[in-house]
C-alpha cells in the first residue's frame, strides 16, 4: 500500500525540524523517512549556488526534481515522508504533479508562529543559528500569507502537543492536496 508524503513548511524558526521526526514516530505504519530538504542543497560540492538568487533558478529546478523524485520513491514504497523545509508555491506544485504521477497521497502543512517568535527560535538554534532575522521578513510574509486551511499556529504550543495536533489534522484529511 502506498504511503503518503507530507510537505511540512514555514519560515526559519517555525519548528519544522523539530516537529517532523515527532510525526515519523507517529505514523500509522511501521515506516517512516524524515526528509530534509536543506541536505539537497548542501550535498552540491562543485557549482553550488545561493538558492535565494536568481541565477539559481536551474539548480533549484534539478534540487526540487530530486526531492519530489525521492520523496515519493520512498512513499510508493509505503513509507510516510515528512519532507521539511522552504517549500514555495513552485516547489509545490512540482511536489502535487510528482505525487498525482506516483500515485501517492499528498499533505502540505505551513507552521507559522509570531514573527517574533520565528526570530527568537532561528537565532538561538543550534544548527544554522540565524543572528540577523530581518532578510528573511519577506519569506515570513509569504508564509505568513498562506491560506488558512494548511497554516497551523505554532507559536506556544509544545513541539509534541504541536506533532499529535499535526497527526490529528492529517488523519482528518485537513492538509491534504489534490
Amino acid at each position: 500500500m502506498p504511503g503518503r508524503v507530507i510537505l511540512l513548511t514555514g519560515p526559519p524558526g517555525a519548528g519544522k525540524t523539530t516537529v517532523a521526526p515527532l510525526l515519523c514516530a507517529s505514523a500509522p505504519g511501521p515506516l517512516a523517512v524524515h526528509l530534509e530538504t536543506d541536505h539537497f542543497y548542501r550535498v552540491i560540492r562543485k557549482g553550488w549556488l545561493a538558492p535565494w538568487t536568481p541565477e539559481s533558478h536551474g539548480q533549484n529546478q534539478v534540487v526540487a526534481a530530486a526531492m519530489m523524485r525521492t520523496a515519493v520513491t520512498y512513499a510508493a514504497g509505503g513509507y510516510e515522508v515528512v519532507a521539511d523545509g522552504i517549500i514555495t508555491d513552485w516547489v509545490k506544485q512540482v511536489f502535487v504533479d510528482g505525487a498525482r504521477d506516483a500515485g501517492v497521497k499528498l499533505d502540505f502543512i505551513v507552521l507559522i508562529p509570531g514573527q517574533a517568535i520565528a526570530a527568537e527560535r532561528a537565532r538561538t538554534r543550534t544548527a544554522d543559528p540565524i543572528a540577523d532575522y530581518s532578510p528573511y521578513g519577506a519569506l515570513y510574509d509569504l508564509f505568513a500569507a498562506e491560506d488558512a486551511a494548511h497554516a497551523v499556529d505554532t507559536g506556544e504550543v509544545a513541539p509534541k502537543a504541536l506533532a499529535a495536533r499535526l497527526r490529528a489534522g492529517i488523519e482528518a484529511g485537513r492538509f491534504g492536496l489534490g
